[in-house]
This record gives structure tokens, C-alpha cells and sequence, in this order.
């Protein structure tokens, strides 16, 4: 039934049914004149039962562990070893489902009241009680034992990493091409989204790829929003081309051997580095934004070279295994009732 309602003829369905009411579309009790194609065959349906959920269960545990990622990326920083990573995947669905932390976006915000600050110590005016919040520094220096304690612009002027942000095409090009436009809601779970909501055209693309560029294993994060801020992803070899609004970063590793991007990934999911991002998210107008103190974010960079190449490996493998497992079922669902 999953393949038969994302299949073509199904989805084309829905799309000429899915009528304007007020501000918002809907397919209202139009649903029950839907067409179901059904394999007639057993021995088909239920291989291909199979592959579905093979490919959800990939999903799922992917999804879990990148919830889970901030305190499994942290633990495993403060020991030198993946364990906790190892431990978390190796768990049964129920063990999963009671291991995972139900609100992490609370958590980034930890709980930092208020503190003394002496007069001499306020930095560019900003007077915001959070931003100086002693428990941030506090836990970098738990960190330091495996960590070396680096800045975002420490790491720009040693030539390791490049960042970047995008620009505003104007709703006038939406909907005049087939290449995408990324925005803050075009991305989560580290993946784009395979169907983001505005694309462009040829023409609008080369006029702002020579002012911005995406490959393959750069991060995208979110510099402006609201409990978005210091979201991020990592764009996969099937996500280009594409372009990318004025509220999201583009971080690119400059040397790969040096800076793995699956393990730069892990390090700005770290719980230490999102509540860096809360602490340096302000208010502007209506809507936040971490803005450049991106740069002042300090991130805990594993010295030693096994552990580093080790937590690479098991990040890069879930982004991989789930990146697969929905083009899969991309491929399985276009076959199922293609349109003629």
C-alpha cells in the first residue's frame, strides 16, 4: 500500500483532486474516488513488501540516531571512543524507543538562568545574560582532555574550511524550472528534502551560481529562523545542482584528510555546539538569527586521529544508509503504476 499511494498514477491523482479552501489546499472526501492499483501477483507483492520495509526500518533507526545525536556525538567526545554510538545502534526497536530523549531542541537551551559578569568583560555591547553563559564554558573545558577547542574562525583563517551565504532569487523565479531553491525549511534529519517546495529555472541558476556554488559534502546550517537556527545537513552528490537562500550557511571543508565533512557534520550537532548556536541566536525584527557570530562558535575537535576517523564512519554511514534506503523507495514507488 506505501508504494501504491506514492506511485505516479496515485500522486497524480491526489494533485487533480487537491482543491483551494481558504488559505490552504486539501482533497477533502474527494479521497474516497482515489484509484488503488494492486499487484495482482503474491510472489511480487511480497517481495516487494520486503524491500519496503527493509528500507523503513533503515530509516527509522536512522532517524533515531540522528534525534539522538547531540548527547550520542557529546558522550562520545568526552571518552575518545564511539561506544555510546555503537551501544545506541546496537539496541531492538523498544530499546531504542526508550533510550531516545523526547524534547532535544529544550535541551540545547540548557537551563542557564542568569550570572555575574564584570563590566570589563561585555564583548561588542551585547548585554544578553545568555551569551555568557558559564556552563558553555565550563563543559569546553571538559572537553579539552580529547578536544582540541577551536573556533569556527580560527578554522576560516587556517584555510581548513570556507563559509558562505546564500542569496534571494525572488518569488518571481519560483516555478520556472526544475532546479532547486533551498530554504530553511527545505532540510531535516541531515537530508535535503527530495521534493523541496520552490524550484528554478536554467536561466535564473546561472545567474546566481558564479555568486554561490554547491557540491557534494558541503554543510548547509541554518543562520536565520527561530528554533531552526543551527539546523543542519549535508549535501549528498544527488542534491546538485541547486541554489540557497540568504538564511543558511554553506560551510565547506577545504581539506578533507584534515576535516572530514561527515565528522564536521557530527561536531555541530554536538549538544555543546547547538547551545553555543542558543546562546548567539538574537532577535532581529521578527524572526532570530545566529548572524556572524557563527565564527565565535567553538567547536571540539578530537585530537586524536583513529577516534576521528572512527566517528566519521559511523556518521557518514547513517546519512548513506538513509540517503539509500529513500531512493530506493523513490525507484520502487515510480515503477510501481507509472504513468503512461
Amino acid at each position: 500500500m506505501f508504494l501504491a499511494f506514492n506511485s505516479p498514477v496515485v500522486q497524480a491523482q491526489i494533485r487533480s483532486f487537491q482543491f483551494t479552501a481558504d488559505i490552504i489546499d486539501t482533497i477533502g472526501r474527494r479521497y474516497k474516488e482515489i484509484q488503488i492499483p494492486i499487484i495482482k501477483d503474491k510472489a511480487t507483492s511480497a517481495q516487494l513488501a520486503v524491500e519496503v520495509r527493509s528500507a523503513l526500518e533503515k530509516r527509522v533507526v536512522g532517524k533515531a540516531v540522528i534525534k539522538q545525536a547531540p548527547l550520542l556525538i557529546e558522550a562520545c567526545l568526552k571518552l575518545g571512543t564511539t561506544a555510546p554510538f555503537d551501544e545506541f545502534l546496537g539496541l531492538d526497536e523498544t530499546g531504542l524507543r526508550a533510550a531516545l530523549v523526547s524534547d532535544t531542541v529544550t535541551l540545547e537551551f540548557g537551563g542557564f538562568e542568569a550570572t555575574f559578569v564584570r563590566s570589563s568583560s561585555i564583548q561588542s555591547n551585547i548585554y544578553l545574560p545568555k551569551y555568557y553563559d558559564p556552563e558553555i564554558s565550563a563543559e569546553l573545558d571538559e572537553l579539552s582532555g580529547n578536544c582540541e577547542i577551536v573556533s569556527i574562525a580560527d578554522l576560516v583563517d587556517r584555510g581548513l574550511i570556507e563559509v558562505q551565504t546564500g542569496h534571494e532569487v525572488g518569488k518571481l523565479a519560483y516555478g520556472t524550472g526544475e532546479i532547486p531553491f533551498l530554504r530553511t525549511s527545505d532540510f531535516a534529519n541531515w537530508e535535503i528534502k527530495h521534493d523541496p517546495k520552490q524550484l528554478v529555472g536554467q536561466e535564473v541558476f546561472d545567474q546566481y551560481s558564479s555568486k554561490q556554488d554547491l557540491s557534494p559534502y558541503d554543510i548547509l546550517l541554518v543562520r536565520d529562523g527561530t528554533y531552526l537556527v543551527g539546523s543542519s545537513t549535508i549535501v549528498q552528490p544527488t542534491d546538485v545542482p541547486a541554489l540557497f537562500c540568504g538564511g543558511l550557511y554553506r560551510i565547506r571543508s577545504l581539506d578533507h584528510d584534515a576535516l572530514d565533512p561527515y565528522l564536521l557534520l557530527g561536531v555541530l550537532n554536538s549538544y555543546i555546539v547547538k547551545r553555543q548556536f542558543r546562546a548567539k541566536q538574537f532577535t532581529r525584527d521578527v524572526i532570530d538569527t545566529l548572524g556572524k557570530r557563527l565564527f565565535e562558535v567553538h567547536l571540539p575537535w578530537p585530537k586524536d586521529d583513529r577516534f576521528r576517523s572512527q566517528l566519521a564512519d559511523r556518521i557518514r554511514t547513517v546519512v548513506e544508509e538513509r540517503t539509500l534506503a529513500r531512493d530506493r523507495l523513490k525507484l520502487l514507488s515510480s515503477q510501481y503504476a507509472p504513468l503512461e
